[in-house]
């Protein structure tokens, strides 16, 4: 009704006003094909992009969904693009340790951006159970509350860099366990440490860091003054000639203490070819060089012993078989071993047992030698353990035992074959640690003694026939020495008649020495050893005869026809004497035999390969 109460010209602009509106629609709905266009034009631009991206990518939603994925994605996780895409989320992915740190990261990234890293490492899982380390980027879409996520694997690299620090854990464990010092210092006067390992601490008393740059001290400062001059020359040359170094010196600690150390290390070149720092190790080496020292005393005092090879101590004689004895006692004295000395009486058991307990390290302790044969059975406990006050009628004063007086160094057991079965009961008891209780006391006693046992009898004989327990031959004889008789190194003579007679003759009293009482003395048997040749020699001395042992000459070799010699008269020491009578009855004997070396030995009772030897001495082949 209204339309028709107005004009034609109403109607007319009314018109043309929808004509305008139409044509406006047009536009819009052009403008939204377009944009529309565009849009899927971005879209397969940025799903191409995200396709060929090289990465493993998708896009994840407000709500987590992933609304795009492409196939590196699919190859990382298993899954295909229709099985994710609108109908997994991220989370899904997510290893369990870093699923919470996940969706914080995700809300708060929506909140503000800046309130999640863009960039971080986290841990996925595929659709078989495998787990692998990933660098993550996160990075929102404008305008949107979509965010685009890209993964680069990691995992070689993340074991590779757990390997690496599990590799310089250990490394770093075992410098610290080193018994010394590992060190990397610059190449300058100060040698200034860069690095230097825990063992620092153990070797110099400085801590790492009072080492490094000088905190403290300077590590050249360290070194013995009279020793620096030599060790930096001997690095700057090695490090001139590009090779390693080695060298010992000595070093102060920090609480004063010198020690001995064994460096050897070798320059690092940079890129330049010039060493400006060096890497090495640094040891103790004191112990050794104390050791060494010790060694080279007891070299000298063994040489000094050992001079001119026919003395030892106080022992005389340079045969073979005293050579072996001599090797013996040097290696009882180096050692805390029981001893036991074989020999006949008179062999000089005990000069050998005191010159063990001499050379030994306990040369300043007691030697107490004891004559077991004289020792009552009843007393046995008394003398070896000792008494208290009061113990028994006469025991007016407390009185040690020779444990007790031997203590930390050596009891001799002369005769020790002569201990029946219950002293050896007692003893063996000692010398299994079990200690011992003086005679009427209750306390329990230890001492630290080495035994040197000795006897003329077989001892294993002894052991077999009942007369020694084989639990205590075992606790002696450890070491075992045997002396050799006189008969059986009448070499030794000359040596042995000089000695005593320098000992009980006067130099101006020389007694005479004529062939007869050489040859007689050369053909003795001496059943009584060195011991019956001192008392011969100090009778002869005295009373000018050797009547006491006539009886006992051997008859195979005479010796009226040599030649009379007096000592004093001649020029001829007693060995050269001795020795040209020994050239003359082993020439005299030779001529006999028809210088048939076989049977001349056998007259002169020595084997063929000594009398060769002393024939070639006397230069009668």
């Amino acid at each position: 009704m209204n339309d028709l109460k107005k004009s034609k010209n109403e109607l007319i602009e009314e018109l043309h006003a929808l004509r305008v509106r139409v044509e406006e629609f047009h536009v819009l709905e052009k403008e939204r094909l377009a944009a529309q266009q565009a849009l899927a034009e971005n879209e397969d631009r940025y799903r191409s992009v995200v396709e060929n991206t090289g990465t493993a990518t998708i896009i994840i939603e407000n709500d987590m969904t992933i609304s795009m994925v492409n196939a590196k994605f699919e190859e990382l996780t298993g899954y295909s693009k229709k099985e994710i895409h609108n109908k997994m989320k991220w989370t899904d992915f997510v290893a369990a340790e870093d699923l919470e740190r996940m969706k914080r990261y995700h809300v708060k990234r929506r909140q503000d951006r800046s309130l999640a890293p863009t960039e971080y490492e986290c841990r996925v899982h595929n659709r078989y159970g495998e787990y692998k380390d990933m660098y993550v980027r996160i990075d929102m879409i404008a305008g949107t509350l979509s965010s685009v996520g890209s993964f680069n694997d990691i995992t070689v690299f993340k074991q590779t860099e757990k390997a690496l620090i599990e590799s310089e854990r250990k490394l770093s464990k075992l410098m610290g366990n080193l018994p010394g010092m590992a060190y990397r210092c610059s190449d300058d006067q100060y040698r200034t440490m860069k690095y230097v390992s825990a063992g620092c601490k153990w070797l110099t008393d400085y801590s790492p860091f009072e080492l490094i740059n000088n905190s403290k001290t300077a590590y050249m400062d360290m070194i013995h003054i009279d020793d620096r001059k030599d060790v930096q020359h001997q690095i700057q040359s090695s490090l001139a000639a590009g090779r390693p170094f080695q060298m010992e010196y000595r070093i102060v600690t920090a609480s004063g203490k010198q020690k001995w150390v064994w460096e050897e290390g070798l320059g690092v070149v940079a890129t330049d070819g010039t060493v400006t720092e060096v890497e090495g190790f640094i040891s103790d080496m004191t112990e050794h060089k104390l050791e060494e020292e010790q060694l080279r005393n007891e070299n000298k005092r063994l040489k000094s012993t050992i001079k001119e090879r026919y003395k030892f101590g106080d022992i005389i004689g340079k045969n073979r078989l005293m050579q072996d004895v001599y090797e013996h006692i040097s290696k009882a004295a180096a050692t805390i071993a029981n001893v036991i000395i074989y020999g006949e009486s008179g062999t000089g058991k005990e000069l050998v047992a005191r010159e063990i307990h001499k050379l030994s390290d306990n040369h300043d302790r007691p030697f107490v030698p004891v004559n077991c044969s004289a020792i009552p059975e009843n007393l046995f406990e008394s003398e070896f353990f000792g008494y208290k006050k009061g113990a028994f009628t006469g025991a007016n004063l407390d009185k040690p035992g020779y444990f007790d007086q031997a203590n930390g160094g050596t009891l001799f057991l002369d005769e020790l074959g002569e201990i029946d079965l219950a002293g050896q009961v007692k003893l063996l008891r000692v010398l299994e640690g079990g200690g011992y209780t003086p005679v009427g006391s209750s306390e329990v006693k230890k001492a630290e003694v080495r035994i040197v046992g000795a006897t003329n009898r077989d001892l294993k004989d002894e052991v077999k026939n009942g007369r020694m327990r084989e639990d205590f031959f075992y606790r002696i004889h450890i070491i075992p020495i045997t002396l050799p008789p006189l008969r059986e190194r009448k070499d030794d003579l000359p040596l042995l008649i000089e000695h005593f007679l320098s000992v009980y003759a006067a130099s101006d009293n020389k007694p005479f020495l004529d062939g007869k009482v050489l040859g007689m003395l050369y053909n003795y048997d001496w059943p009584g050893n060195v011991r019956e040749l001192q008392n011969v020699l100090q009778r002869y001395i005295t009373l000018k005869t050797l009547d006491s042992m006539s009886t006992s000459v051997a008859k195979t070799i005479p010796v009226d026809d040599f030649e009379s010699m007096d000592v004093r008269d001649t020029a001829e020491s007693l060995n050269q004497a001795m020795d040209n009578f020994e050239k003359n009855i082993i020439r005299k004997v030779l001529e006999k035999n028809q210088w048939r070396k076989s049977k001349t030995a056998t007259a002169l009772k020595i084997n063929r390969k000594t009398l060769f030897r002393k024939m070639k001495k006397y230069d009668l082949i």
